[in-house]
């Protein structure tokens, strides 16, 4: 494709051009990867080239670029970003392919809740059909980290399809049409009240064995590592010499990380119930 001409008018034009605006140009180019466009509203001599990459185009599936525009046709996108270097700007045109559902988007902001109902439930996440979205197609997103804090299998583990939920806006994509959400946010992070029990004695159940250790839930969201360091005073090879998964044992908090969310527990020189000692 044709690289644009270096000139101060090109420079000053790109200064003046911003992420985040809406622009409008002429297709002049197409290929594999991209279209070419050349941008409205610069005067001087030869073009300035907007780049629109293949998936920015549409966001509807197409094989090639050249199902979704053709030389000649003119487009309305978002600027995404200005390369100075290389003299063209970056846009999107799916940013503006259904204007009523970007206007949607743009008077949403980041922090804010928002109500909607689950519309579809996969292993990657969930879609919610957003209160006031336009068509009702799912403009909500939940990843799986963000539906709780509880340790959840899978998203189905946490909502269903139908189910009313009310989340905080952690991010808005014009270009993808999508609006992302977390119902964790506005829960009650169960972590929290245990940031001030170091050294209690408390009892919970072994819910996994790694290679270093086993991980014991002690409540209902808050699951720590028992190293096996910290099983006996001498050597534990492999925690399933020990303790077996849904074991109730009883472990002492060492340490509460609040910023990397970990919990460390030990288990050593404590009284046992049932038929494992730990000895």
């Amino acid at each position: 494709m044709t690289e644009p001409m270096s000139s101060e008018a090109l420079k000053d034009f790109l200064n003046t051009v911003r992420p985040g605006e809406v622009r409008t140009g002429r297709v002049i180019g197409v290929d594999d990867r991209e279209a070419l466009v050349e941008l409205d509203g610069f005067s001087g001599p030869g073009q300035a080239l907007g780049r629109v990459p293949r998936g920015d185009l549409t966001r509807k599936a197409i094989g090639h670029p050249s199902e979704a525009v053709s030389i000649g046709r003119r487009l309305t996108f978002e600027v995404i970003a200005v390369d100075r270097q290389q003299q063209c700007v970056w846009v999107s045109a799916s940013a503006c392919e259904d204007p009523a559902l970007r206007a949607f988007l743009l008077g949403l902001r980041r922090g804010a809740t928002h109500r909607g109902r689950v519309q579809s439930v996969h292993d990657f996440g969930v879609f919610v059909n957003l209160d006031g979205e336009p068509d009702n197609e799912g403009t909500g997103f939940v990843r799986g980290p963000e539906l709780s804090w509880r340790r959840i299998d899978r998203p189905a583990d946490a909502v269903t399809a139908g189910q009313r939920v009310i989340g905080e806006i952690i991010g808005v994509d014009t270009r993808r049409g999508q609006v992302q959400l977390s119902l964790k946010a506005l829960q009650e992070d169960p972590l929290v009240p245990f940031a001030d029990r170091e050294g209690t004695v408390t009892a919970g159940q072994v819910t996994k064995l790694v290679p270093f250790g086993a991980f014991v839930r002690i409540a209902d969201g808050v699951e720590g590592l028992v190293h096996n360091t910290e099983f006996l005073d001498e050597p534990v090879e492999h925690p399933g010499r020990i303790v077996s998964e849904g074991d109730e044992i009883t472990v002492r908090i060492v340490e509460v990380d609040l910023v990397r969310r970990r919990v460390t527990l030990s288990a050593r020189n404590l009284p046992q119930k049932g038929k494992r000692s730990l000895l």
